[in-house]
């Protein structure tokens, strides 16, 4: 059993990368940073990923837990602690917003219906779920918290644009990886276009987050410079994704992506 099978399989990378973006957010809209938002958010995060990953495995009187697994519940209590005391010091907003987020992230993976059908099942629905999560999450949870009445509209609309079209660009080395285990039903997008055609998108999507990110900061400023090195870096995981990849090359590298953004715009403001 390895540190990084443990790091990443337990959701404390994806975590991080959620976390991160939800820094970006702060940054790119001026606002004031929240660190027990950033817990929140973090903890949550790590909570609902692993219990609809691992709930039905969990529950499973004929599997014994693995080495691996025991980590993976010890870390999942203590995010459902973490959880539950950070709920008492966010605002009634955020913990309603928070809620909707995650009745849907339970809805996408736990079946809804008597047919035993999620929202991940129902055709073409996936890519778009998982989208309106992480936008939710990661702009707004942070502008909801913020409770600035001096914040502009446009400006947080382009901000949940641009996220919409990330993530969706992130996920496509995911589906590509996927894309001969994914049941036909799915219907993600290198299923629908084909996994070129996919990647084509995926550029025709990123290069749209770099003009709204011109709209929303100016071309000669560091947000916009930092923001052309991530869309080159995204873009290159993109072309490099195959059906057949290493280990860590969708769940590590490719996820943390909005880790490095995060890095350097910390580095570029405070060093």
């Amino acid at each position: 059993m390895k540190l990084a099978d443990i790091y990443i399989k337990s959701s404390l990378h994806v975590a991080l990368a959620v976390t991160a973006l939800a820094c970006v957010t702060v940054w790119e809209l001026h606002l004031m940073h929240d660190y027990l938002l950033y817990g929140f958010i973090f903890s949550s995060t790590v909570l609902s990923y692993n219990v609809t990953k691992y709930l039905s495995v969990a529950a499973s009187d004929s599997i014994r837990l693995s080495p691996l697994l025991k980590w993976i519940g010890s870390i999942t209590l203590l995010s459902l602690l973490a959880t539950g005391v950070l709920l008492f010091y966010l605002p009634g907003d955020v913990i309603i917003t928070a809620a909707g987020l995650g009745v849907l992230t339970i809805a996408y993976a736990i079946p809804i219906s008597e047919g035993r059908k999620n929202l991940r099942n129902i055709y073409g629905v996936k890519i778009l779920v998982i989208a309106l999560v992480w936008a939710g999450v990661t702009v707004g949870l942070p502008v909801i918290n913020s409770e600035m009445e001096s914040l502009r509209a446009v400006a947080v609309l382009i901000e949940t644009v641009q996220r919409l079209l990330f993530i969706a660009v992130l996920i496509l080395p995911f589906d590509i990886r996927d894309y001969r285990s994914d049941e036909p039903t799915l219907g993600t997008l290198p299923q629908l276009l084909g996994v070129r055609e996919a990647k084509i998108l995926g550029i025709v999507l990123l290069s749209s987050c770099l003009l709204l990110e011109g709209i929303q900061q100016p071309v000669i400023s560091d947000s916009f410079l930092i923001f052309s090195v991530i869309t080159v870096a995204t873009t290159l995981m993109v072309r490099r994704s195959m059906v057949v990849q290493t280990p860590y090359f969708a769940s590590f590298w490719v996820e943390g992506i909005p880790i490095a953004w995060a890095v350097l715009l910390i580095l570029i403001r405070y060093f």
